[in-house]
């Protein structure tokens, strides 16, 4: 096992730990067998059919970069990236891995990768635009004003980068008629800043991620627990961008811990210990069975083999796309 995912288990376990020591344990036993079946299968329903209109969105933004291939195409290398990111392998990360089958049969698997970070970039752009527009306009008695200040200059910065970022890439100095620069031209254009693309894109990544809060208040019902949906729309974005830090294993503990910060230690709390605690085992169920799907799928196409012959052979092209993919924070 890498030192790194050694961390990130480690600092799973010992952030779960924090809030498991706060939970009763006959309580917690007694929260999860309240939980009812229906509800455990409408959250990995609606997590799955977020995860199909999160694959729409990526795909509209490739071939707006100009990796044109079919939906299907993309779909199955979402599904696969999702696998590795959730499960592994010891290969590199999942964003990588997608962005090199979506390019497959391409000379673009350089863009292909740069279309996964477009993606995660605009998609954190919009959970945190979500999460301060419902603050200011609702009100917010949950986040604290420096951390949701601290949100908002991270969103400027996002969008500052998205319109800048591709002019300084295709005007770097001593690059002019290279091949580097014909390379960094074709990155800098999987950033799409057509307003047609950048308007179907944001509305799916709306209502995506409204999805995605949306099941919270379904949780929430499921345990017996009476959230305001406008306190959800403001506390659970910070919530996933927490937990989808690269600190942890699926962000694993740290999203449990998150729920406890805005939800349990907040007066009034809204929930108790051992509801966070199923609150996080439910979305963990969700994803693990989502990304399983991406398993299945890698086993019948082969797809994953073929990339593991390639890193054994020669490593090369898939270790130079995975510095790309980290430059992409994961706000699924």
């Amino acid at each position: 096992m890498k030192t790194k995912s050694l961390i990130k288990i480690l600092l799973s376990i010992a952030m779960l730990t924090l809030v498991y020591y706060s939970a009763e344990r006959r309580h917690l036993l007694e929260t999860f067998q309240s939980i009812s079946l229906s509800t455990v299968l409408l959250v990995v329903v609606g997590y799955t059919v977020g995860q199909l209109m999160s694959s729409v969105k990526w795909w509209t933004i490739a071939r707006s970069g100009g990796i044109d291939v079919p939906y299907p195409t993309a779909l199955k290398a979402y599904f696969i990236g999702m696998f590795v990111n959730c499960f592994g392998l010891g290969m590199v990360g999942g964003d990588a891995v997608r962005g090199l089958l979506i390019a497959q049969g391409q000379p673009k698997k350089t863009e292909g990768v740069a279309s996964v970070v477009a993606d995660r970039i605009h998609g954190l752009t919009v959970l945190g635009i979500i999460a301060i527009v419902t603050s200011l306009t609702l009100g917010n008695d949950r986040v604290q004003w420096p951390l949701l200040s601290g949100l908002i200059v991270l969103v400027l910065g996002f969008i500052a980068a998205w319109i800048v970022g591709p002019w300084v890439l295709t005007h770097l100095p001593g690059i002019n008629n290279t091949r580097l620069a014909a390379k960094l031209r074709q990155v800098a254009a999987i950033f799409p800043r057509d307003p047609k693309t950048l308007t179907v894109i944001t509305a799916i990544s709306v209502v995506f991620h409204s999805l995605q809060i949306s099941l919270h208040a379904v949780m929430a019902a499921g345990l017996g627990v009476s959230i305001p949906l406008t306190t959800l729309f403001v506390v659970i974005p910070f919530v996933n961008i927490a937990a989808s830090l690269p600190i942890s294993w699926n962000g694993l503990g740290v999203r449990e811990k998150s729920y406890e910060t805005f939800l349990v230690a907040s007066s009034p709390a809204l929930m108790t210990s051992e509801q966070a605690i199923a609150f996080g085992a439910l979305w963990l169920l969700a994803v693990m069975t989502t990304s399983a799907i991406g398993g299945i799928v890698a086993l019948i196409s082969g797809d994953l083999t073929t990339l593991k012959a390639a890193q054994k052979s020669s490593g090369s092209e898939l270790a130079g796309s995975e510095p790309i993919a980290r430059a992409a924070v994961h706000a699924k």
